[in-house]
């Protein structure tokens, strides 16, 4: 029993002394910013569909999967709906103007660092790729749109540039902001993709990656090729 004595003082003392060595993973490398995720659409507006696929269904598992992984590197986040409702929250005379409206104010009522709508897009069948829209007057929102969209190329392999734009959500909201179209429902192959919970994974591990990009080139230059 006297033998066991010291080496039992010695595992107490270096139980006080060891700190764990946090991982890469484990980084809070987002910590302390806020970030609104903006679903397109909802409610009485189903957006872009095809059959029984609806793009509002698709932008809010796309958001849910976003806010899930920008959580884990320590952002806040808040969505501006929920759940299957447009923001009126109205089930009769939807108003795109009222509901836009409410969208702006409330992504700016959040007083983020950033903001992120997330939408799909639709056209002929061969049309495919994601794209980074940013308000034509915001250098800011450029950067940023750069910095998400090369993350982005290697999971969707689009050959689209970002786009300066000036749609609603983005010119009348205070906050800095872009509009990302995760790719077409009308393209069969990528409408498969964007239905898969896995693939919205990716796509929120890009996007996030992109973020921290972003943040990153506030220090110093970043040099983006298009």
């Amino acid at each position: 029993m006297k033998k066991l004595v010291p080496f039992i003082l010695l595992f107490a003392l270096c139980s006080l002394t060891f700190k764990p060595v946090m991982s890469a993973t484990s980084s809070q490398t987002l910590a302390k910013k806020v970030v609104v995720l903006d679903p397109g659409h909802g409610g009485m507006d189903n957006g872009a569909h095809v059959g029984n696929v609806n793009e509002d269904e698709l932008n809010l598992k796309i958001s849910y999967a976003i806010k899930e992984e920008l959580e884990s590197r320590g952002a806040t986040v808040y969505l501006t709906r929920s759940d299957d409702q447009d923001m009126t929250r109205r089930d009769y005379n939807y108003s795109k103007q009222d509901d836009m409206y409410l969208r702006a104010l409330k992504i700016d009522e959040y007083k983020p660092d950033l903001f992120l709508s997330i939408h799909l897009n639709s056209a002929s069948s061969s049309a495919w790729g994601s794209q980074v829209f940013y308000y034509k007057k915001s250098s800011d929102g450029e950067r940023l749109a750069k910095c998400i969209h090369e993350k982005m190329k290697p999971v969707t392999g689009t050959r689209k540039n970002i786009s300066s734009c000036g749609f609603y959500v983005l010119r009348a909201t205070q906050s800095l902001g872009v509009l990302i179209e995760c790719g077409f429902l009308s393209n069969a192959n990528e409408r498969g993709q964007l239905k898969n919970s896995r693939y919205h994974k990716k796509l929120a591990v890009a996007i996030s990656d992109g973020i921290e990009e972003y943040e990153k080139s506030l220090s110093g230059p970043v040099d983006i090729l298009l």
